[in-house]
């Protein structure tokens, strides 16, 4: 086999596989409307570079002219499915539906019947002849004047595709061009080659420029999907799934760069890009190792805009390779409690006039109850006196519990370093010699400001209640769910019966205020607190901490 050879058969059969591997890779996906048009017209494509090389091993004109129709049907085929897929592929695909393909398969079918019945007219070709050349044969005809017809469509397809392509390449941001290039040199250089065949003369074996052209076109597309996933398949689907949604949905690539983004989306980037991007570097969002919620506002329309921006990985083979970010508006959200919070503040205002007036009247009974009490009283009397001091006690309790809150419903959540709120509360109660130990390194809690209280309240009840108690400890645990804070001792323990009901108002000493007032605190935010320690041997108090809520700075061992 000489150089010729060579020629002749290598751009068709390299054309042919690289194809064929497209198809594979095309057709292996989801199958959508856009995947099949591209299916069937690169497998006709790649069908068609077969045909040709078939064309060019005959020798004899009855199989020469059947290779020959079967070269135009395959073309046709590529032609109408091509311009199928590229309408999908530019956003036009409410014009890619069956009547459309049939009407534009009109011309294709009607250059095959005038070439099958060309015997009977004679005005497609002429002077047919078969043209041995270093052992291969090329068809040539003398083409008549309705052949036209089909050089007119045949290169008619190829240049619309491609000024549609170059057109949709033009008027789309730079977030998107990566498979438009791809495709739109692919189509032009099978444009470019197809003008070339049909013009160039026919009578020279030694040039097959449509070969050479499709060859190139196969090139381009077969380096386009294995390095850029040239048809932006992926990002088809994303439309498909996030066109419509409200939140705006912003892809990055493996460099950080925007390779998709949706309506609402393409508005925040072109109104904010520069705010975008300082964020983006802000943050150092270099395809982090897990997914992220913060809030973040910027100004749409004119308008500032509140928003919660969620990002996570994109994986492929267990490797990042970017990143999805989706912008939730909230804006409706914080107006809503913009006006909760002026409401709240009108009702601490009624509650603090409240509390005031019953403040003073409770020291006008106050006096007027240390009066009788210097009183001669009998025994009655001085029952009923006792009385009125008790509920006295009970009243100025219950406003000193209904201060405290208010103080933390008046409040928002704060980031809590939890190894110095132990510090700091064992520096403040007296443990009475009960040995201490702390394992809360690096652990920071999303919470309720008063949250030492909480910690207040455990210590204090180690201290009154544990009685034999002489080792506390606090630590915490990772969970599927959260997490868990546990406070334990070795004192008493806590009874069955009354593992529920200690975290009830009025229960305990004093006002019984306490570990009822921790479940509250901690319920402002989510956490729950119980009682799980086994009587007799200990308390153990565990505090569940929801996902979202706390972090690490450095792992627990």
């Amino acid at each position: 086999m000489d150089y010729y050879a060579i020629a002749v058969l290598g751009p068709n059969v390299l054309a042919a596989a690289i194809i064929a591997w497209v198809v594979y890779r095309v057709l292996t996906g989801k199958k959508t409307e856009h995947r099949l048009a591209m299916g069937i017209c690169f497998a006709f494509f790649s069908l068609t570079c077969l045909v040709l090389l078939v064309e060019k091993t005959v020798g004899d004109m009855a199989l020469a002219r059947a290779v020959v129709l079967l070269e135009y049907i395959c073309e046709s085929v590529v032609l109408v499915a091509l311009l199928m897929f590229v309408l999908q592929y530019i956003g036009l695909g409410k014009y890619a539906n069956r009547r459309n393909a049939l009407l534009s398969a009109l011309p294709a079918m009607v250059t095959i019947g005038l070439y099958v019945t060309n015997d009977l007219h004679h005005l497609f070709y002429n002077d047919v002849a078969i043209v041995p050349s270093h052992g291969f044969y090329m068809f040539d005809a003398d083409y008549g004047p309705l052949f036209l017809i089909w050089a007119g469509y045949f290169l008619g397809v190829f240049l619309i595709t491609a000024l549609l392509m170059a057109r949709a390449l033009l008027e789309t941001p730079s977030y998107r061009r990566g498979g438009l290039r791809t495709m739109t040199l692919a189509i032009g250089a099978m444009a470019l080659t197809s003008v070339l065949y049909v013009l160039s003369p026919r009578n020279d074996p030694r040039i097959d420029i449509l070969s050479i052209g499709f060859t190139i076109a196969a090139l381009i597309v077969f380096f386009g999907e294995r390095y850029s996933d040239f048809a932006d398949l992926e990002i088809i689907r994303f439309r498909e799934a996030i066109g419509g949604m409200d939140d705006a949905v912003i892809i990055l690539g493996p460099s950080m760069e925007v390779v998709y983004a949706n309506g609402p989306g393409r508005k925040l980037l072109e109104q904010n890009s520069e705010f975008f991007w300082e964020r983006v570097k802000a943050r150092g969002l270099r395809v982090p190792s897990g997914p992220n919620r913060w809030e973040t506002a910027m100004v749409i329309d004119g308008e500032p805009r509140h928003f919660i921006l969620s990002t996570s990985d994109i994986l492929r083979q267990g490797k990042p390779i970017g990143m999805v970010m989706v912008f939730h508006d909230i804006s409706n959200r914080k107006g809503l409690e913009e006006e909760l919070r002026r409401a709240n503040r009108s009702i601490r205002l009624l509650n603090e006039v409240l509390r005031h007036d019953l403040m003073n009247d409770m020291t006008a009974l106050w006096g007027y109850l240390e009066l009788l009490e210097a009183t001669e009283l009998n025994d009655r009397q001085r029952h009923l006196v006792g009385k009125l001091i008790e509920r006295a006690r009970s009243a100025e309790a219950q406003l000193s519990f209904a201060a405290e809150q208010e103080r933390n419903l008046a409040t928002t959540t704060a980031w809590h370093d939890m190894q110095a709120i132990i510090t700091k509360v064992l520096g403040q109660v007296d443990m009475n010699g009960i040995r201490t130990e702390s394992h809360l390194e690096g652990l920071q809690v999303l919470a309720d400001p008063k949250l030492e209280n909480v910690f207040h309240v455990l210590a204090d009840n180690t201290v009154r209640h544990g009685r034999k108690a002489t080792r506390a400890v606090v630590r915490a645990e990772n969970t599927e769910t959260g997490l868990e804070i546990i406070w334990e001792d070795d004192g008493v323990g806590v009874p069955t019966e009354s593992k529920e009901n200690i975290f009830s108002k009025g229960v305990g000493d004093n006002t019984g205020l306490g570990l009822y007032l921790a479940r509250e605190i901690l319920a402002t935010t989510g956490f729950t607190i119980s009682e799980e320690g086994e009587p007799g041997k200990g308390a153990r108090f565990v505090i569940r901490v929801p996902s979202g809520w706390f972090t690490w700075k450095m792992h627990p061992s």
